[in-house]
């Protein structure tokens, strides 16, 4: 199975997908879900399968999912709280109870052009390279995705403040309330898993 991580994060639950091709199952066992969630791009499809494979496989049924009026993802019918992200390779989810964020991102070199549009003076300093760059993008992500609210600047409201062996120190200012999270974090084979603890 391409399920490849199952972790238990606090009272929640963080499942990693790798994806591998074979999600075109999808289409069979769900054709009309697969028919809502279809686009053109094949690896993007494949993505969505992936994270609705995962879904299934973590809950051992696929419920319905919703979105908010800010389109964050919802359960329908059920009383977990739900994050979905997806990339080039895999699909996670983070299930579980209050706010949640994950976010999965592939490398890719236009990250480095354009990290001063994301990244404050400081973060700069400490994300040199590729892969530290891609962890503060998805560490910001995962972030939006827990306050789930618009008009959450990624460069000047959200900040990442240390890298530590398993955890991100970092926090966010929304209408002028600062909240401090402490970020959850894994390297994958070519690119960066995070989430909220």
């Amino acid at each position: 199975m391409p399920l490849v991580e199952d972790i238990i994060v606090g009272e929640n639950r963080l499942g990693l997908w790798k994806i591998d091709g074979t999600e075109t199952r999808f289409e069979s066992e769900f054709p009309a879900l697969a028919e809502q969630l279809s686009v053109k791009h094949p690896r993007t499809q494949l993505q969505r399968y992936a994270s609705r494979l995962l879904l299934a496989e973590m809950l051992g049924e696929l419920p319905e999912v919703t979105k908010d009026p800010n389109g964050k993802p919802l359960l329908t019918n059920h009383t977990l709280n739900l994050s979905i992200s997806h990339t080039e390779g895999y699909a996670a989810i983070l299930l579980g109870t209050g706010k949640l964020g994950v976010d999965v991102q592939h490398y890719k070199p236009n990250v480095l052009k354009v990290r001063d549009r994301f990244l404050d003076e400081n973060e700069q300093k400490i994300a040199q390279d590729i892969e530290t760059t891609t962890l503060f993008w998805a560490a910001k992500e995962a972030i939006y995705k827990f306050n789930a609210k618009p008009s959450l600047d990624f460069r000047d409201s959200i900040t990442v403040h240390a890298i530590e062996p398993e955890f991100l120190p970092s926090s966010f200012v929304y209408q002028e309330v600062k909240t401090d999270l402490n970020l959850g974090w894994k390297k994958l084979e070519n690119a960066m898993l995070v989430w909220t603890t």
